[in-house]
């Protein structure tokens, strides 16, 4: 290992509790917004939450990055997340539906000409 990954490595292994903490203020203030007035949760509740999303955007930001590397480009597009939700259409639909309106309420058309490019 050079000492470039190796400063790299260290680098990840500082921002990953970082990360993990800003993903447990975050679920948590979403888990007491969700619940019903006087339903309790543990800590470890929270704690296995906070592992299970983190894994799983991990492994999201893994197949994201693999879909814009086979495409040749180094920068993930919104195509290659609706390629994520391929088996998700109503999540396609309901993010298609979003970004349409970020860019009528923003007047800028980026990220519809960076999905049509895309396909290119």
């Amino acid at each position: 290992m050079n000492q470039r990954e190796k400063s790299s490595d260290e680098f990840r292994q500082k921002l990953i509790p970082q990360l993990k903490g800003k993903l447990w203020f975050c679920l948590e203030h979403q888990v007491k917004n969700e619940l019903p007035p006087g339903v309790n949760y543990s800590p470890k509740f929270i704690n296995a939450l906070v592992e299970l999303t983190f894994t799983q955007l991990v492994e999201l930001g893994g197949d994201l990055e693999a879909f814009a590397r086979h495409a040749g480009r180094e920068t993930i597009v919104v195509e290659d997340l609706m390629l994520m939700l391929r088996k998700s259409p109503e999540l396609q639909s309901l993010l298609r539906q979003k970004l349409e309106k970020e860019v009528g309420a923003s007047g800028a058309s980026g990220a519809s000409t960076t999905a049509r490019s895309s396909k290119r």
